[in-house]
């Protein structure tokens, strides 16, 4: 849940390959470093893709004068779950991290009307911060905020299932908990989405090496939903290789 000006494209994806004529690319250019290569794509995707409009930036702004944690989708990965949403026609969601709306919105947004977004909140101030970016928005009549712990949540959505989808993005350590839940709960051709699963660039990580304990049971939680879905023969997943990681799998049986 954290969006620090999302990186587009992993280190290693940039590197130059052996017949390309240097690090600065074709000759007559100047030298670039890995760095500013990267800070120039990301400028060029934000600016012509335009990941954010009036109505994001108001959310942000409204979440800054409400002293909200700045831990909303990173605007790209935002953006790239709205496309796959709209490609697949998905009308039934459930968002676990309502925060102030940010990602609801967009979420909401792709559902299309008819389509209905069920987003879970554990802080009441939040949900109300949230329900009123919906209204803001004009996505209300779209977005149903569930205030109380997601796994209590989930467990009352379940007579409304199956759903077409489930975006992750809230406490680490309980991802395989809810990855439980959508397993059971997203139909065939539906997806499961999860933010942050680079684990705030730890998740390569021993966990016997790392030792701070509010992070250590957030990259176990995040290591241990990434290799589930990627070794279960229900689902086809990836990452997308952004600063923080955008998990994305699709049931296949």
């Amino acid at each position: 849940m954290v969006d620090k000006t999302p990186v587009l494209f992993s280190p290693h994806t940039l590197m130059p390959r052996p017949h390309r004529p240097g690090p600065g690319g074709p000759p007559g250019l100047p030298p670039q470093s890995l760095e500013s290569r990267l800070q120039a794509l990301e400028d060029y995707s934000q600016r012509t893709f335009k990941p954010t409009d009036a109505v994001l930036q108001e959310v942000v702004q409204r979440a800054r004068q409400h002293n909200m944690p700045n831990i909303h989708v990173g605007r790209m990965d935002g953006l790239t779950m709205e496309v796959i949403i709209r490609m697949a026609g998905y009308k039934k969601m459930v968002e676990i991290g309502a925060l102030a709306g940010y990602s609801g919105i967009l979420i909401a947004r792709a559902l299309g009307p008819g389509g209905h977004l069920h987003s879970v909140e554990y802080n009441p101030d939040f949900a109300e911060v949230a329900r009123e970016s919906f209204r803001k928005a004009g996505l209300d009549d779209r977005v149903t905020v569930h205030v109380g712990r997601a796994s209590e949540v989930l467990e009352q959505l379940t007579e409304l299932g199956p759903f077409d989808g489930i975006f992750i993005d809230a406490d680490k350590n309980n991802y395989p908990v809810y990855l439980d839940w959508a397993e059971k709960n997203i139909r065939v051709g539906g997806a499961i989405f999860g933010d942050n699963t680079f684990g705030f660039g730890h998740v390569w990580r021993n966990l016997d090496t790392i030792h701070d304990h509010h992070l250590k049971p957030a990259i176990a939680g995040v290591q241990t939903f990434n290799s589930r879905l990627a070794d279960n023969p229900n689902f086809r997943a990836t990452i997308l290789p952004t600063d923080q990681g955008l998990t994305m799998a699709v049931r296949l049986k």
